[in-house]
């Protein structure tokens, strides 16, 4: 069975940070990507690494902008990592940082492969999602690389050039825009993505200069964070999570596609369900109401918009589904919710 990735939920929260200074209206953001429901995911120091991506890839079709990943990764606050983060910035050497960074990275998201390799004369940084249950990575990528990037200038200094950065996915009608954001040679359609350098950045000191001290504190800190707490998502709260991220973009949430994503057969998979006591039809029809509501109480986004979203092919459909699972038409709920305040 595939195991569904958690991220840290300070890294969420400096995500949507980000989106709301880039002057998005994150009322449709949040409630498309589930995060308008605390029905869906209770709050909490984790949270699901699809909501996560979801969340990247809405806030790029909302905006309009294929490369919105890229431009909120520039801009965001890097301490929004944590521990993690202090980590790098209290190693002394950029070496240091980047194979301490590495190592404690699952205490930050799980499910994802980082690495420092060095061959010859060149260094390779490297991040990879490894999650089946998270199908669409191309705005985490894009932001993740130039999260990475800027840090790495920021911390070594003016003259800090990779040699290249490779990306896993494509850049399909994009290709210029990715050159004129980044100053560097770009790869596409790699196994991972990386950022590639010349190695005699490694001995570079870390801007902060180092500090020993708070470096073996936190250092501690994280190693007895990963001995403890093996921090893995119920079975329940990662299939919301993957159904989410289904809607959001427009995707099949059929029971067959969620059991392969999963890694086992419809039988087994129907199985482990039976044993949690969840029905999963009863199961999509929540998750469904639940960011339905969230969208009625807090968007204007007409009702048959909010329909197709949903997955619904006919707008009678949907509402059938809504008034049987709340009692009320969405019209009369919208309404509701803005008279006397009923959004949850």
């Amino acid at each position: 069975m595939q195991t569904a990735g958690m991220i840290a939920s300070s890294a969420m929260d400096g995500l949507l940070a980000s989106i709301r200074l880039g002057g998005l209206d994150m009322s449709t953001v949040s409630a498309r990507v589930g995060l308008g429901s605390t029905a869906l995911f209770a709050d909490g120091d984790f949270m699901p690494l699809a909501a996560f991506t979801s969340t990247l890839e809405v806030a790029s079709e909302e905006k309009n902008d294929p490369l919105l990943g890229l431009k909120l990764g520039k801009e965001f606050e890097f301490e929004a990592l944590g521990a993690l983060a202090a980590l790098f910035l209290t190693a002394p050497t950029l070496k240091d940082g980047l194979t301490q960074f590495s190592r404690y990275f699952p205490a930050l998201q799980s499910n994802t492969r980082s690495a420092l390799v060095v061959e010859n004369e060149v260094a390779r940084f490297s991040y990879s999602i490894c999650d089946n249950t998270v199908r669409h990575k191309t705005q985490d990528a894009d932001f993740t690389q130039s999260v990475f990037n800027t840090i790495l200038k920021t911390t070594i200094g003016a003259d800090w050039t990779p040699s290249c950065i490779e990306f896993e996915h494509n850049p399909g009608e994009n290709l210029a825009l990715y050159h004129a954001h980044f100053a560097c040679r770009l790869a596409f359609g790699r196994r991972e993505n990386a950022i590639v350098f010349p190695k005699r950045f490694l001995d570079r000191p870390i801007g902060k200069g180092g500090d020993e001290q708070s470096h073996l504190r936190i250092v501690s800190e994280l190693s007895d964070l990963l001995y403890r707490r093996e921090k893995r998502l119920d079975l329940v709260t990662a299939l919301k999570a993957w159904i989410t991220a289904a809607l959001c973009q427009h995707a099949s949430i059929d029971i067959e596609d969620a059991a392969g994503d999963f890694g086992m057969s419809l039988r087994s998979f129907q199985r482990k369900l039976g044993e949690t006591g969840v029905n999963y039809a009863d199961l999509r029809n929540m998750v469904r109401m639940e960011i339905a509501k969230s969208l009625l109480a807090n968007t204007r986004l007409p009702i048959p918009v909010i329909a197709t979203q949903l997955g619904y092919s006919e707008l009678s459909a949907f509402a059938r589904s809504f008034r049987h699972l709340t009692g009320y038409t969405p019209a009369r709920f919208r309404e509701a919710t803005k008279n006397l305040g009923l959004a949850q």
